[in-house]
């Protein structure tokens, strides 16, 4: 008995609030779910990552951004993350994750959406490279584009400059 309590409080440590058999991704979306998904925070300030796992500067950056949402959260920043990975690549996508530990969503490109379609549902002006990151304020309106890798500092005077 005291080993089989032993082993449920070592999975319930390992992964808080998830199954040992449950995906990291929260799902995938198109650019329409993407604006919804958006549009559900309105009242809070909006940082919507792209990223890639073969994506260099967007593994750099990542840890970045988690500890962004983490000093920020109870300031009213939301962060969605959005995985523009193949769908073949999801096991590296879940490892990439677990080994994050973001603790906001994360979901995957949808597979099949038309990627310049998708592009230009987040932004007319975006040419498609990562990691790319949007700003949205707390009116649900698109307030900052911030393309290729951002430093720690340039995340955080761009979202402190849209939380006052």
């Amino acid at each position: 008995m005291r080993a089989a309590t032993a082993a449920l409080l070592f999975f319930a440590l390992a992964a808080p609030g998830r199954a040992a058999d449950a995906t990291l991704l929260t799902g995938e979306l198109d650019g329409e779910q993407l604006a919804a998904a958006i549009a559900r925070e309105k009242g809070h300030i909006v940082l919507v990552n792209f990223w890639a796992t073969w994506c260099v500067p967007c593994r750099e950056e990542f840890p970045d951004i988690v500890r962004l949402e983490k000093a920020y959260r109870d300031q009213g920043l939301r962060v969605l993350g959005v995985s523009t990975d193949l769908a073949k690549d999801l096991p590296k996508i879940e490892k990439f994750l677990a080994a994050g530990h973001p603790d906001f969503p994360n979901y995957r490109k949808k597979s099949g959406a038309d990627d310049q379609d998708f592009i230009e549902s987040v932004d007319p002006k975006w040419g498609g490279e990562i990691p790319f990151t949007v700003l949205y304020g707390r009116d649900g309106k698109k307030a900052r584009v911030l393309s290729g890798k951002q430093s720690y500092a340039d995340l955080e005077r761009a979202v402190s400059a849209l939380l006052r």
